[in-house]
């Protein structure tokens, strides 16, 4: 008679599965509302048919099939399995040949150098493991002439729990500073209103070190 096989034991309190399934509710939470921030971050890009887009942390891709209907060619980046498929299942029906799906974080893009002319990233950054080597991975992949937009919905100081997923204003002006500080050129800030969600955008362009300026309001 054969061992029969070890029993899998979970920590306590939490189901083996539990992971998958949570990366799943929170895809699929990720699907309401979703599509006038999608929308409105999309139409600040100003994309064309001749983009390369990169969405960084793409989530079931909302925003990389509105870059599509506008005629860029665009990859989803995100760390979670289950969202990227989650993200090819809702894009099954359309089909498109110009979207690609991809495993990565922030810190580590799958994309080669200066493969990218537009790169942006929505209500992410905030989950950013490191923000300075994130900001240098999209400097790497932005082509010349690029530009980045980071948005994230405005929160108020002092918030609490789920309210927290977001920047303060106060977060933002670090956050241009910072890629400022990573050598990115005319960075500046906007506050939009997308929906129900007020949201506040910070873009840039690439640059080279001597072009890089100060943070302004925008």
């Amino acid at each position: 008679m054969g061992q029969s096989a070890p029993e899998v034991v979970a920590p306590a309190g939490r189901h083996p599965r539990a992971q998958p399934v949570a990366e799943l509710l929170t895809a699929l939470a990720m699907t309401a509302g979703r599509g006038p921030v999608a929308r409105a971050i999309i139409s600040e890009a100003r994309l064309t048919a001749a983009d390369r887009a990169a969405d960084i942390g793409c989530g079931p891709g909302t925003a990389v099939r509105e870059a599509a209907r506008r005629g860029a060619s665009v990859t989803g980046i995100d760390p979670s399995s289950v969202a990227l498929r989650l993200a090819r299942l809702l894009t099954r029906a359309t089909a498109d040949a110009s979207i690609t799906w991809m495993c990565g974080s922030a810190e580590r893009l799958p994309l080669p150098d200066g493969s990218a002319t537009v790169v942006w990233s929505v209500s992410s950054v905030h989950h950013w493991d490191d923000q300075v080597a994130g900001l240098a991975e999209v400097r790497r992949i932005l082509a010349p002439g690029g530009r980045v937009l980071l948005a994230e919905r405005l929160i108020r100081p002092g918030a609490r729990g789920h309210a927290t997923h977001g920047f303060t204003r106060t977060q933002a002006e670090a956050l241009a500073r910072a890629l400022a500080s990573a050598g990115f050129a005319a960075v500046r800030s906007k506050i939009l209103t997308a929906g129900r969600r007020t949201m506040v955008v910070v873009r840039a362009d690439q640059a080279g070190p001597a072009q890089a300026g100060p943070a302004r309001a925008g």
